[in-house]
């Protein structure tokens, strides 16, 4: 079984939140006390409907025990077709394509898509 780090490409920061599903992860961090940003991953062994049924019931679990928190903010690299896929799959909505300036520093054109509490 591969680690959360693996999985989600490096270690996550202290303030994530952290679910778990098989192989399949979801790392959430508060942006403000009602937005908070995730980010998803799956082991090469669990994707499709796999990884996508694993992602809705982390998500699920989410907001159950946060209920304070009522929009989730996903970002990606835009050419991450699979991951932009996978957020609309997941009910996420498309709002803005731009560059932005990333945590280790460089700049990349990041899809931004957003989801409201159920």
């Amino acid at each position: 079984m591969m680690t959360d780090a693996e999985i989600l490409g490096g270690d996550p920061p202290s303030s994530a939140v952290i679910y778990r599903d098989g192989d399949a992860v979801g790392m959430l961090l508060p942006i403000t006390s009602s937005v908070w940003e995730v980010h998803c991953g799956a082991a090469p062994t669990m994707r499709g409907k796999a990884s996508l049924a694993a992602f809705r019931r982390l998500l699920s679990e989410f907001w159950s025990d946060h209920p304070e928190v009522q929009e989730l903010i996903g970002v990606m690299k835009s050419e991450h077709r699979a991951a932009r896929l996978n957020a609309l799959r997941l009910g996420f909505k498309h709002f803005l394509t731009h560059e932005i300036k990333w945590p280790d520093g460089a700049s990349r054109i990041t899809a931004c898509y957003r989801l409201e509490r159920p």
